[in-house]
């Protein structure tokens, strides 16, 4: 077929068969690993016909696998929007609840239901169960979870974790005879499952068989309480000088855990403040979840909750130097906050070469550039954002800005049309 020809071809297509053409072209460069580039044909695809179910599914897939669970649930309720009965977006809704409602310990009920629904539109699905299993086990429904697990197994005998999660919730319900022979199967597929060995352990040892339980807690992951079980257990067996160590190390792994349970409860504290707006408050439990154990991932969390409540300076003291990307990043929003683009665009720059694929970086140091009127530094950093992210419409429409700069309008309308269409 000759390009004049095909070009005739394509024109004579309607939009809704564009589109079409454009997700077949999108799943092809998904199946080869190049995702930035099959979302720029969603995107395209959507553009054409905002009503196309599977381009938002298929959106939300790749906005999932980029780590952007929010996007990706809007996503899947879009196409779900579009068609109630799309099983397998009701699905990805089902397991991002899911993790949600564990991260935040709160929201399991609208995740369950979530769960249900999805069980409903696929019943021969064991994701959705094993899902649905989980958010039981944490509401202390253990006999609902127990019936959840077994359905994964019976649809799907080596589904990941699912026979543990089922032994767990034998166990919970206080039925080891069922539990322990599956954590034992466990064990023998796995030997390194280390939290399988603690509760085979600490199973066998409740009921006495402490010659059975040692091997499992000696090889099990490292814990306070496993050892405090094994120095029970090594008295039992005569193993007094055992015991003793034993209890010893209880004493050593306490005092390094305390501070890091209270750290940990602290920052979620501090995490459910900041997304209720109480931003002093969060900041506040943020710097006492820190002093305890200076972990950088909390001091990040307290930036983010300094810059929100604008106290850019505070950043800079916090994080001034540090070497993580994602540290530097925040000290980069700090600066451009202050005013200080400049020095914002440097250690941006900085930055994108531990990380080049860091989108909001890239897009960031979009924004210093315009601040500082280097419209070919913007239109470029602002176009490699936008290719590592097509679907966000911010990052088209400062694009779009940048593009005006260099004096290219009609490449700028282009990007503000295509991003007034965009899923958002």
């Amino acid at each position: 077929m000759s390009a004049t020809v095909l070009i005739a071809f394509l024109l004579l297509q309607t939009p809704a068969q564009r589109a079409s053409r454009l997700v077949d072209a999108g799943v092809e460069l998904s199946h080869q690993g190049r995702f930035a580039e099959a979302a720029e044909k969603f995107v395209q695809a959507l553009a054409l016909d905002p009503a196309l179910a599977e381009a938002h599914y298929l959106m939300g897939l790749i906005r999932q696998q980029d780590r952007r669970p929010a996007a990706a649930l809007e996503s899947f309720r879009a196409a779900l929007r579009i068609n109630p009965r799309y099983a397998q977006a009701q699905a990805r809704v089902c397991e991002i609840e899911t993790l949600q409602a564990k991260a935040r310990e709160s929201g399991y009920e609208t995740a369950l239901a979530s769960c249900r629904r999805a069980i409903a539109l696929d019943p021969a699905d064991p994701e959705s169960y094993f899902h649905a299993g989980s958010i039981q086990s944490k509401l202390g429904q253990h006999a609902a979870a127990v019936q959840s697990f077994s359905a994964v197994l019976r649809r799907d005998p080596k589904f990941r974790h699912a026979r543990y999660e089922l032994a767990m919730a034998y166990i919970e319900s206080q039925d080891p005879a069922q539990g322990i022979p599956l954590l034992r199967e466990v064990v023998a597929s796995e030997p390194s499952h280390g939290n399988a060995r603690f509760q085979l352990g600490s199973a066998l040892a409740k009921l006495g068989d402490c010659a059975g339980a040692v091997p499992h807690l000696e090889a099990a992951t490292e814990a306070p309480q496993k050892y405090y079980l094994l120095s029970g257990c090594y008295k039992k067996l005569g193993r007094d000088a055992d015991a003793a160590s034993a209890m010893e190390r209880v004493r050593q792994l306490r005092e390094g855990s305390d501070a890091r349970m209270q750290a940990k409860f602290l920052a979620a504290v501090a995490h459910q403040k900041a997304e209720a707006g109480r931003l002093g408050e969060a900041i506040v439990d943020y710097r006492a979840a820190y002093e305890l154990t200076k972990d950088p991932g909390i001091a990040i969390d307290l930036a983010v909750a300094l810059l929100r409540n604008g106290e850019a300076a505070e950043v800079v003291k916090l994080l001034e130097g540090a070497a993580d990307p994602l540290a530097r990043y925040q000290v980069a929003l700090a600066y451009a906050n202050l005013g200080r683009q400049a020095e914002s665009r440097t250690i941006l720059e900085e930055t994108l070469r531990d990380r080049p694929g860091f989108a909001e970086a890239w897009y960031q140091l979009g924004i210093a550039s315009l601040s500082l009127k280097d419209w070919t530094a913007a239109e470029t950093a602002l176009r490699t954002a936008s290719g590592l992210r097509p679907d966000d419409p911010v990052f088209r429409t400062a694009w779009a800005e940048a593009l005006d700069g260099l004096g290219r309008a009609g490449e700028a309308r282009a990007q503000r049309s295509l991003a007034s269409r965009l899923p958002k």
